[in-house]
């Protein structure tokens, strides 16, 4: 018998204030640049995308996770930007805050123990704020949004028609800053 299988990702999941004011972005953005928003309740940052993996890996890495020790810190969302190329709208920052560096740096050293393969592609920091758009955006983000980052999530992705649905499995503190 062959084991369910999941979508899986690493992400960081803002808090509900973040996650509106990224929401009502994603509105403006999608809006100059033709294209489609990001659902509200779908706005995050990916640390690490792992695909289609059977049930007994998302189980693996929860534990693996949870062995994961990483500080809490703030990101500074300052830019709204576009890849033309895969037609995707999205905000990112100018300065990667070291912290973020290391935790994507722990998942992925994760990943490692667990068998799994980590992404070949440089981590692009970003949170996609439209899809399908038809022109691009370039812009500061003014006032710049601050973003405290106090968890980190592994999260399962449901395609459907009417686009993903995300379902966070597990989610993991950050370590307070003293």
């Amino acid at each position: 018998m062959n084991e369910a299988t999941q979508r899986l990702f690493f992400a960081i999941w803002p808090d509900a204030s973040t996650s509106g004011a990224l929401a009502m972005l994603a509105q403006q953005v999608a809006a100059e640049s033709g294209g489609r928003a990001t659902a509200p309740g779908n706005v995050h940052l990916t640390l690490a995308f792992l695909g289609d993996q059977p049930s007994s890996v998302a189980r693996a890495l929860s534990a693996a996770a949870a062995r994961i020790s990483a500080p809490a810190f703030d990101l500074v969302v300052d830019r709204v930007d576009s890849w033309r190329k895969n037609a995707i709208a999205w905000a990112g920052v100018q300065s990667v805050p070291p912290p973020l560096l290391e935790l994507h740096q722990a998942i992925t050293r994760s990943l490692v123990v667990s068998g799994l393969e980590p992404d070949e592609r440089p981590f692009a920091v970003h949170v996609t704020l439209a899809r399908r758009i038809a022109a691009a955006v370039r812009r500061p983000l003014a006032p710049p949004l601050v973003w405290h980052v106090t968890a980190f999530t592994l999260v399962a992705s449901e395609l459907a028609a009417a686009g993903a649905r995300y379902r966070v499995l597990s989610s993991w503190p950050l370590v307070a800053k003293t």
